[in-house]
């Protein structure tokens, strides 16, 4: 009896670890919340990406994200305002999924991505010209919104252009 107690002991404390693990993040976002909103910077805060031909397929925009203050930074969320932008954040060798507009009810799934002290993140944003087919030819305006932990809150770049046809 004894014995079966013990081994019950150690699969829950084994359990417990391996869920800690899993998660990832083990620091609390409001243990994060002391870094000065001035503190981060995104830019560039728009691109101008002129005219795409619809056919050329994908185009691809780099921006920037810089955490200058000596805390973690966590990013919680990333969504687009159109299907046709996919969004991803890349620290080093750790990246998140791409992510795109919330429709139909359904949100993007919150995320615990840090950023670390005194570092830079790189956004990598992808447009796909064709998502909407010919009556997606004109001027276009897209943005990419970034929420953190308070008090940064939320960051939003945008882009530009036009689709041609040809």
């Amino acid at each position: 009896m004894k014995k079966a107690i013990y081994i019950l002991i150690g699969i829950v404390v084994l359990g417990f670890g391996g869920y800690s693990l899993f998660k990832g993040n083990s620091v609390p976002d409001s243990a994060l919340a002391k870094i000065d909103p001035s503190q981060v910077e995104v830019s560039p805060a728009t691109y101008d990406i002129g005219s795409v031909v619809m056919k050329d397929g994908i185009v691809t925009r780099e921006y920037e994200i810089k955490n200058n203050s000596s805390d973690t930074l966590r990013l919680k969320k990333i969504f687009t305002s159109c299907m046709c932008t996919k969004a991803q954040v890349i620290v080093g060798d750790k990246k998140t999924r791409f992510y795109s507009m919330e429709m139909g009810g359904a949100t993007n799934a919150a995320i615990d991505f840090d950023i670390p002290a005194n570092s830079i993140a790189k956004l990598l944003v992808k447009f796909d010209p064709a998502a909407h087919g010919i009556q997606g030819a004109g001027p276009l305006q897209r943005e990419v919104d970034l929420t953190f932990v308070d008090p940064v809150g939320v960051r939003r770049v945008s882009f530009s252009g036009e689709v041609v046809l040809k």
